[in-house]
């Protein structure tokens, strides 16, 4: 079987309708994301994986080194640099959970958004699991970073910033052309910015989608200011855009409402990708 990007679409979406992780089993058994996904692709040699370790930090993987860890680990002979790709995706948040968050309250996630938080994103990596197992089964050599204990760590703080990672999902959709970052650090996105992505790396030739990458990395956000006024404790700004530090210390503080509320142990927040133009898709910018 040849393995293209419609493989990975029919793939991820048989995983998100069959999948008992995708769905809200302890509210209404809805699913949590929606099969309506994007899928893009990127040349594990783009210039574009060196330059993010001086954008993001030196710390930040290759897909090469990814590919080249994996293959020591196993055992195998690591194919070229030019024989891998990175495939990334985006998976849209149920339109329910997005019209609650924005009605519910100004202050505090709604209790889908939180279950989306916490069971979505292990949804996300059971995906990622998922593929790369299915790509073995057809002989195709392939990684999932973010899953991998010896790969993947939060750094708590670097920089002045928080919450960076040894491997970004958002930097690799964004390589894979998939849409443009926003003033809130989200991923702006032909499903919206009300979303999680994913990425995993590939030992196999695919047809790039860099050239709908933009050169500007906030190309797709229209400076509205929606997710400035959105913000319960002024995190945005269209100078500074996002403030990672006063974010994450009122995202945290959201553990204990969330617990007492909605009996689950996660943070979440997500009011800067509801109510706002960017939510659904790409914003129209003004002429």
């Amino acid at each position: 079987m040849d393995i293209t990007k419609q493989w990975f679409i029919d793939k991820i979406q048989w995983f998100l309708l069959n999948d008992e992780s995708n769905r809200m089993t302890l509210i209404d058994n809805s699913l949590i994301f929606e099969p309506d996904i994007l899928v893009g692709i990127v040349s594990g040699n783009d210039p574009i994986f060196e330059e993010y370790k001086q954008i993001i930090g030196e710390f930040h993987l290759t897909p090469w080194e990814v590919y080249h860890w994996y293959c020591s680990k196993n055992n195998l002979n690591p194919s070229s640099i030019d024989n891998i790709s990175v495939v990334a995706y985006i998976l849209p948040f149920n339109k329910e959970t997005k019209k609650q968050n924005l009605e519910y309250s100004k202050e505090w996630p709604c209790e889908r958004w939180a279950h989306s938080r916490l069971f979505g994103e292990a949804a996300n990596e059971k995906l990622q699991k998922f593929l790369v197992d299915n790509l073995q089964n057809e002989g195709v050599n392939a990684v999932a970073p973010s899953i991998e204990n010896e790969l993947f760590r939060m750094i708590p703080k670097y920089d002045n910033g928080v919450w960076v990672s040894t491997w970004s999902h958002r930097h690799m959709a964004f390589a894979a052309g998939l849409g443009s970052f926003g003033l809130s650090d989200g991923f702006i996105n032909e499903k919206g910015i009300a979303m999680r992505c994913g990425s995993i790396v590939v030992d196999q030739v695919l047809p790039s989608d860099a050239a709908n990458r933009p050169s500007d990395p906030y190309a797709y956000c229209s400076d509205c200011k929606v997710c400035i006024e959105r913000c319960p404790v002024n995190a945005i700004s269209s100078e500074m855009r996002h403030n990672k530090a006063k974010c994450a210390d009122f995202v945290f503080k959201t553990t204990k409402y969330i617990k007492q509320n909605y009996g689950i142990d996660i943070y979440a927040c997500g009011l800067c990708q509801v109510g706002v133009p960017c939510e659904d898709g790409l914003p129209q910018k003004e002429e």
